[in-house]
């Protein structure tokens, strides 16, 4: 497996990856190519953005969309989606793909938002993360 940048031109491979993974279990998403690809492009355009990919014999099995910012407490990169293949969850890969943000990152700190009780939770606070229990996440519909 190697590492590296995503291009504008992996975002279609990465929204089929994210369809598959986010409408099955147990998020049950009803997300489609054309939104997922859209959704992908908008994070690709941010300033400060970061793709790292994880690729098997060129095909890309895994990713990790991120951005870099200015904080406070100093620069905090904030992973927006993390996803693995369906059929490549549980071997590492999402290990690896952490491990390579932690190398190659100058910011202080990674964080992000997951939901509470589902496998992400486990998979993250197993490699290093902590909740703030300070923060609470709020929403309402429009």
């Amino acid at each position: 497996m190697n590492m590296r940048a995503c291009m504008e031109s992996d975002l279609e491979v990465c929204s089929d990856i994210f369809v598959n993974v986010f409408c099955e279990e147990p998020w049950n998403e009803a997300w489609t190519p054309e939104t997922a690809l859209k959704y992908l492009k908008d994070y690709y355009h941010t300033p400060g953005f970061t793709g790292i990919l994880a690729a098997e014999n060129q095909d890309i099995i895994g990713f990790i969309f991120g951005v870099k910012r200015r904080w406070w407490s100093g620069d905090e990169f904030f992973i927006n989606e993390m996803c693995v293949r369906s059929d490549k969850q549980s071997k590492g890969v999402g290990k690896q793909l952490m491990h390579y943000l932690l190398k190659t990152t100058d910011a202080e700190t990674i964080s992000l938002l997951t939901d509470r009780g589902l496998p992400a939770e486990t998979f993250y606070k197993r490699n290093g993360f902590n909740e703030i229990e300070r923060l609470m996440f709020l929403s309402r519909e429009v």
